[in-house]
């Protein structure tokens, strides 16, 4: 019935909440929308910007750089020294000292003047101390970027204090008496970054890695890339990118997702009462009928409906205490014609066993009569077998007497915590030395269960001697084989005791019939179809089961589970009416 009053809780619940949080989504959606467009609309003229100002820095430093490799005054002087081979250190200290003034002329914040035949820095304007130093890399570098920007790593002195620094350069060659000298001048890349700062509160421009990965403690999450720059090689090694900073939408949004959940908890709350005092007036009736069914379900005919009720819950209440009554007597009516149809079934065949040992007694006795009377010559021999046949058929009638009693007057579980374990060496200790092998397969630490230990004991004689005999008819006398093989029950719930053979096994069909009173396989008469009729009684008294399959060493095998609970209060009903489940599994 608590599923019930779910659906009551669970419909209400829909009626109250999920509007209004369709309602909060639309609304937090709309607003995300219509703010992330408009950061999208900022960051594309941002963008847009940016661009151009970074082509502009670009065409100015190509201009500044491509200024000097046309006729100049200090290029020119140079080429003529080196062409003369007047370049000295004098000329030198005199080049190095006129650089810094032309880069800043030029508004560059690199200049170096390099050799192209030998990588020598002739002069360097951002780093004076270089000049004489070989940097044939950073020519290379230039002509592989054929007159386009590349980036490098420069080495700046500014102020008495020399830091490493990433520049954006910009090469051209100048020659003359084929003598070349490669100019190469440029701009700090984060002097180009932090000059292209957005006229947009919102949009942030940064320099990041050639991944393109935001720093950490950026704050925007939608980016655009602006720039790409790359080495001398053509890899990126940089990018400029655009970021928005969304900490107002994401605070907006945080707080509209809070005020819809306020909501949310006090739609729940009403809806929560609301659908509780729907259940109370409602299921409580239906809770009593439910409760009510489970006791008719499980045999209790007697019990009865206190709750009245009105309306439709009252009409089925009623209907179903006169379905109860009507049971009840339909029961009784049963169970009185069961016990009748049981015990006939049962009197037709033990009348039918015990009708088979009558004829040879009767062929035995008449046969003695006639021999005494014509006085036989071998009238003691013919009464020695005839005496010995009625012995045996008598020894027949008294088993399937004994048996019969075992079976109708099976006394009921005096159950207690035993091993199973214990009970199967027992019984496999009575087979010791007998005409067939009787192993044991004993993990040990096997739980115990609630059991009586005569009536376990009394199925595992049966089972295993059933089995022992099963073999020998296959292998002979002294060459069969039986396994005991013990296991716990899955989820440790009990044992599971399996009784394997290597003899003919049991057909599939006959597998429903084994358990049937004076049912039998056993060709020698011996067999009065009672064991395993007790077996099944006392396993389902048990609370267990009993199922047949194929065994691995080629006969049958039988298994036996036995639950850790031990027979269950249902086990007295069957020694009420011991033979009506058995003949009702025919």
């Amino acid at each position: 019935m608590s599923s019930l009053r779910i659906r009551f809780f669970l419909v209400v619940l829909f009626a109250a909440v999920v509007p209004m949080g369709v309602v909060g989504s639309l609304a937090h959606e709309a607003i995300r929308t219509r703010t992330e467009e408009q950061y999208a609309r900022q960051l594309d003229a941002a963008v847009s910007t940016a661009r151009r100002r970074v082509r502009e820095r670009a065409d100015h430093d190509r201009r500044a750089v491509n200024r000097l490799c046309e006729p100049d005054f200090v290029v020119d002087r140079l080429l003529l020294d080196l062409a003369a081979d007047r370049f000295g250190p004098e000329r030198q200290d005199d080049l190095v000292q006129q650089l810094p003034a032309v880069m800043s002329s030029v508004d560059l914040d690199v200049l170096s003047l390099l050799d192209a035949g030998d990588g020598r820095v002739l002069a360097a304007a951002h780093y004076p101390g270089r000049a004489g130093a070989v940097d044939a890399a950073l020519v290379r570098d230039a002509r592989a970027a054929g007159g386009e920007p590349f980036v490098r790593d420069e080495r700046i002195r500014e102020g008495g204090e020399t830091r490493e620094a990433r520049a954006w350069l910009v090469a051209c060659s100048a020659e003359r008496d084929r003598v070349e000298v490669t100019v190469v001048g440029g701009t700090v890349l984060h002097a180009v970054a932090e000059g292209l700062a957005s006229d947009v509160e919102s949009v942030r421009v940064v320099l990041t890695g050639p991944d393109g990965a935001l720093p950490s403690d950026l704050p925007g999450h939608a980016s655009r890339d602006i720039h790409t720059f790359t080495g001398g090689d053509g890899r990126t090694v940089a990018k400029l990118v655009a970021a928005v900073d969304d900490t107002g939408l994401q605070e907006q949004l945080i707080e509209l997702r809070t005020q819809f959940a306020v909501g949310g908890g006090i739609a729940l709350v009403i809806a929560l009462l609301f659908s509780t005092l729907l259940s109370m007036s409602t299921t409580r009736p239906l809770a009593e009928l439910e409760e009510a069914a489970k006791r008719v379900g499980s045999g209790d005919l007697e019990s009865t409906i206190g709750i009245r009720s009105r309306g439709e819950v009252g009409r089925a209440l009623s209907a179903f205490e006169q379905m109860r009554q009507d049971l009840r007597r339909t029961r009784e009516k049963l169970l009185r014609a069961e016990r009748i149809a049981a015990w006939r079934e049962i009197a037709r065949r033990i009348a039918h066993e015990i009708k088979n040992p009558l004829s040879p007694i009767q062929v035995s006795i008449e046969t003695m009569r006639k021999t005494y009377k014509k006085k036989h010559p071998d009238f003691e021999e013919i009464f020695e077998e005839s005496t010995l046949t009625i012995l045996e058929e008598v020894e027949r009638l008294r088993r399937i007497v004994t048996e019969f009693s075992e079976f109708a007057r099976l006394p009921r579980p005096r159950p207690e915590m035993i091993s199973i374990g214990d009970v199967v060496a027992h019984v496999a200790g009575l087979h010791q030395g007998g005409p067939v092998q009787v192993d044991v397969d004993d993990p040990g630490n096997l739980p115990l269960v609630r059991a009586d230990r005569e009536q376990i004991t009394q199925v595992l004689v049966n089972l295993v001697q059933n089995a022992a005999d099963a073999a020998a008819a296959v292998r002979g006398e002294g060459g069969g084989h039986v396994r005991i093989v013990l296991e716990p029950a899955p989820d440790d719930r009990g044992v599971l005791v399996r009784v394997q053979d290597d003899g003919p096994g049991i057909p599939e069909e006959q597998r429903l019939q084994v358990f049937e009173p004076y049912y039998t396989t056993k060709a020698d008469g011996k067999g009065t179809g009672l064991g395993l009729a007790i077996v099944h009684r006392i396993v389902g008294d048990h609370g267990g089961s009993i199922e047949i399959a194929d065994s691995p060493l080629g006969g049958a095998e039988l298994t036996v589970t036995l639950p850790n609970s031990g027979p269950p209060a249902e086990a007295d009903a069957s020694h009420t009416d011991a033979a009506v489940p058995l003949v009702q599994r025919r």
